[in-house]
């Protein structure tokens, strides 16, 4: 396990110099200055800054897309300048001393000095870099081509990055609209309502059935207003739980691709970064048959993994390529054509990178399209909802100033 230490000392030329360092141990840290040239006069442990800086594995173990194109980009200009990889772990590790991606490189370094070959150091940190990267660099090394293969990493999770944040920025606006409707209405239920309660209180008079409706549900929603985080974080446990079974992940994944609008949206955008995938794979020299199951469990979709182990019990009984994808119904027609073409023409990884590089900008259009085609049914509901709580608090003002008059 590695540890952060805090260094002060001076170089060759009497200068001083201090800063903080990775290393095993105290005097694998001075080894460390020693090499590059600095005289350690004090050395501190950082103990605090390791514990509290851990993160929690069995709450999500994996590397975010961003950290693993951080450290793909580091390892492939590292490696192009002529750096060992075991220096260039090392070098990458002091760049963010303590954070996660420093402990997954420290790992993968004493691995590789301990001996391990490259592909197998990798492949156990498969828990936190994912499967598809580790997979692409067991097999760039097998090739020779490891500074070839980091630079596909970086393209592949270049791509999905974008994808992500596309889906995102689509999603963002409505929920944004949504969020502001339910805190302006929670709003007038806990402040306005109850203010205009004890002005009607004084009247005496029967109020009209809209204004009754609104001031019971404050009443009932103000004396019960625990049950509004116990019944939000009961909802988020539920679904969490029902993503945890397969049968729930099967229906919820289901769903998500049936939704108005949004599931078409998802389903292309699932499309692109599995063809993207599948071949950033195959470009790696990574077999058909491992490519298709690591990209049906890049997917994220279940529907999408049983259609690539589908296609890949086929070809494994000796079917072809293109008789394999056509079988499935599940993967949209276009997948099913491009493979055709792709093994008609024996460059399957040419055609799907081709493809997934000009179906990301339709899908940055398909985004801001859905934000615009749902943006006035949302302006209305919060009109409607808004409106008609303020009719109903002044309704009975209404009345009274007609009957006064």
């Amino acid at each position: 396990m590695s540890h952060t230490y805090l260094f002060k000392g001076s170089d060759r030329l009497d200068r001083k110099r201090k800063g903080q360092i990775v290393a095993v141990d105290r005097e694998s840290a001075k080894a460390k200055l020693y090499r590059r040239g600095v005289y350690v006069k004090r050395l501190r442990r950082r103990i605090f800054f390791d514990l509290f800086s851990r993160d929690l594995d069995f709450i999500h173990p994996r590397l975010p897309l961003e950290e693993v194109l951080w450290i793909s980009r580091n390892l492939s200009s590292l490696l192009t300048s002529g750096i060992r990889l075991p220096e260039a772990c090392e070098l990458i590790t002091d760049q963010r001393p303590g954070k996660r991606p420093a402990r997954v490189m420290t790992k993968i370094r004493l691995d590789l000095e301990a001996g391990m070959g490259v592909g197998d150091a990798f492949v156990a940190q498969q828990h936190r870099l994912g499967n598809v990267p580790t997979a692409m660099i067991k097999a760039g090394e097998a090739t020779g081509s490891l500074v070839a293969t980091f630079k596909g990493i970086i393209d592949l999770c270049d791509a999905q990055i974008r994808l992500r944040k596309n889906l995102k920025r689509a999603v963002q606006y409505p929920l944004a609209v949504m969020s502001t409707t339910i805190t302006v209405l929670l709003a007038m239920v806990f402040f306005v309502v109850p203010r205009f309660v004890d002005m009607y209180s004084q009247l005496n008079a029967k109020l009209p059935a809209l204004t009754q409706f609104v001031v019971d549900l404050s009443i009932t929603l103000t004396r019960q207003a625990w049950a509004f985080p116990t019944i939000l974080g009961l909802l988020i446990v539920l679904m969490y739980l029902l993503r945890k079974i397969p049968t729930g992940r099967i229906i919820t994944d289901n769903l998500f691709l049936k939704v108005p609008r949004l599931g078409a949206l998802i389903h292309r955008s699932i499309t692109t970064r599995s063809a993207a995938t599948l071949s950033a794979l195959l470009t790696a020299k990574v077999s058909m048959l491992d490519s298709l199951e690591m990209t049906g469990e890049a997917s994220g979709n279940v529907v999408f993994q049983e259609a690539f182990l589908g296609i890949q019990n086929l070809i494994a009984q000796g079917e072809s390529v293109t008789d394999s994808f056509s079988s499935i119904d599940e993967l949209p027609l276009v997948f099913r054509d491009l493979a055709a073409v792709g093994d008609a023409s024996g460059d399957l990884a040419g055609v799907l990178a081709r493809y997934a590089a000009d179906t990301e900008e339709d899908l940055k259009r398909d985004g801001e399209d859905f934000a615009k085609a749902i943006e006035p049914y949302l302006i209305l509901g919060l009109g409607v909802i808004v409106g008609t709580a303020v009719i109903a608090l002044y309704l009975p003002i209404f009345q009274l100033v007609t009957i006064v008059g």
